[in-house]
């Protein structure tokens, strides 16, 4: 198990991986750590958030939703959000409600990164251990019945491999919720389908191959589009771009 990073780390790796980001109110301070532990650390799972969230009003969901959470479900409800632009946003840095319970097995894989192929969960949330201790989360803006953007995609193989990168794990220590949970299938390619997370963790290991560094590849130029102000509850901080 590994030590958390620190706010002022996590940063720090946005910046290292050129990842634009981000920061939502007081998020270096904003968790549940009262309610549970947090730590150590043994791995990344992905959500989607079970909603499409237009670049536009990724400000005010990150900042009222991804932060406040539910009636039913207190936030902070992940780590960062990832709007379909590729813009991460950072939500929460502590204990967040994202991972709820899941199966032991899983963890143990994780832990050991001895798996290979698709992992079967036989535990969900109500009968799980507490994936809120042990995992960071990423909330992907989109509904999971239908792919996610280009820009998240690569967004979301750049931010695994820079949490990878500071703590020396492997692609192995990357997992979707579907894969944690028995009662969850995101991220999701098609509605109740979850993306091929074998192929993502193989791309993920490309990614932390290649390096901060690596050049992206070309794109076709488009017009570039308006910021979203988002009623003033997010600073834009830029790395790399």
């Amino acid at each position: 198990m590994a030590t958390p990073m620190t706010a002022a780390q996590v940063v720090a790796q946005l910046k290292k991986w050129g990842i634009k980001y981000k920061e939502v109110k007081s998020w270096e301070t904003h968790n549940r750590n009262s309610k549970g532990a947090w730590g150590g650390m043994n791995g990344f799972i992905w959500h989607h958030t079970g909603a499409d969230v237009a670049s536009a009003s990724a400000d005010e969901y990150a900042g009222s939703t991804l932060y406040n959470g539910l009636s039913t479900l207190p936030g902070p409800l992940c780590h960062f959000g990832l709007a379909p632009d590729g813009t991460v946003y950072l939500v929460g840095w502590g204990r967040a409600n994202h991972a709820g319970g899941g199966d032991p097995t899983v963890l143990n894989h994780v832990i050991n990164e001895d798996y290979s192929g698709q992992l079967k969960p036989t535990r969900g949330n109500a009968n799980g251990v507490d994936g809120n201790a042990h995992f960071y989360g990423v909330e992907i803006m989109y509904s999971g019945s239908h792919k996610m953007t280009d820009a998240q995609y690569k967004t979301a193989l750049k931010l695994s491999a820079a949490i990878l990168d500071f703590h020396k794990w492997t692609e192995k220590s990357v997992i979707g919720h579907g894969e944690w949970s028995n009662d969850k299938w995101d991220p999701g390619y098609a509605s109740g389908k979850i993306m091929d997370m074998t192929r993502v963790r193989s791309d993920v290991a490309d990614t932390l191959k290649a390096g901060p560094n690596a050049k992206p590849a070309p794109t076709t130029p488009t017009t570039p589009t308006k910021p979203s102000t988002g009623g003033g509850t997010v600073a834009t901080k830029t790395a790399g771009y």
